[in-house]
């Protein structure tokens, strides 16, 4: 299927020039000044990964991975967008489930008050804004749970899953749902890490520490330890993100 809704539906390129900005480049050349404006990187994830994501999930639909689909930490709907997309169009009879407490981050614990980068609050958006989202794309409601992961996860997570899109922040978020994804992933499903950086692979000077989300890195490498899948890199631009295949 074309993945060219990705960049019409929602403004996710980023470092597309807006119109003021192509004008003031057109004046510094006219000034033969060597430099040139682009919009600065935002917080939320670019074009990059809404294309890896696409790829990922087109890939278990085209193969008949059973089993439904997780975006957990879906936020205002983003990723669930083109989660919904690919599986209304390839295979319609999945539903799509959405996770999120729409108050943003809950209380830190010390395992990420420690690492700085988050604090309460964070990415909070409310269930309308979400809903906007999927009206005005004229796409199928997904099924939405709202409240924190530990109120939801398992109790309403699905008995089978065949792709989970993972946006949790945090070490302790990650630390709770991963056993319960993992037990319910069919052989074949693909978890998707929306954020997973590798500095040693891919260093990258100035990033964005929401880019970064080391303590859920960290929880993530302490479930798979002992687990014969394997995060792979994916690049996405300002920052890389990962995935796995469930065996």
């Amino acid at each position: 299927m074309d993945n060219t809704f990705i960049a019409s539906y929602l403004d996710w390129d980023h470092r597309t020039p807006t119109d003021w900005q192509r004008f003031a480049n057109r004046v510094l050349r006219k000034l033969k000044r060597n430099t040139r404006l682009t919009p600065a990187p935002g917080d939320m994830a670019n074009v990059e990964a809404r294309m890896n994501l696409f790829f990922l999930i087109e890939q278990v639909m085209v193969h008949g991975v059973p089993g439904d689909v997780v975006d957990i930490g879906c936020y205002a709907g983003d990723s669930t967008i083109v989660m919904q997309k690919v599986v209304t169009t390839l295979a319609p009879g999945k539903t799509v489930h959405a996770y999120d407490s729409f108050e943003g981050l809950p209380t830190l614990t010390a395992n990420d008050l420690n690492d700085k980068v988050y604090q309460k609050g964070y990415m909070a958006t409310t269930m309308d804004v979400f809903k906007q989202r999927f009206n005005t794309v004229g796409l199928k409601m997904p099924e939405i749970h709202k409240g924190w992961f530990e109120d939801t996860i398992p109790g309403q997570l699905p008995d089978r899953i065949s792709f989970a899109w993972m946006d949790g922040d945090l070490y302790e978020s990650a630390k709770h749902y991963l056993p319960h994804l993992y037990e319910r992933m069919s052989p074949g499903a693909i978890g998707a890490i929306a954020v997973y950086y590798d500095e040693k692979k891919f260093p990258r000077k100035g990033l964005s520490p929401a880019y970064i989300s080391p303590g859920y890195r960290r929880a993530l490498d302490e479930f798979l330890a002992d687990k014969p899948e394997k995060v792979s890199l994916l690049y996405s631009n300002e920052y890389t993100m990962g995935y796995f295949r469930k065996v």
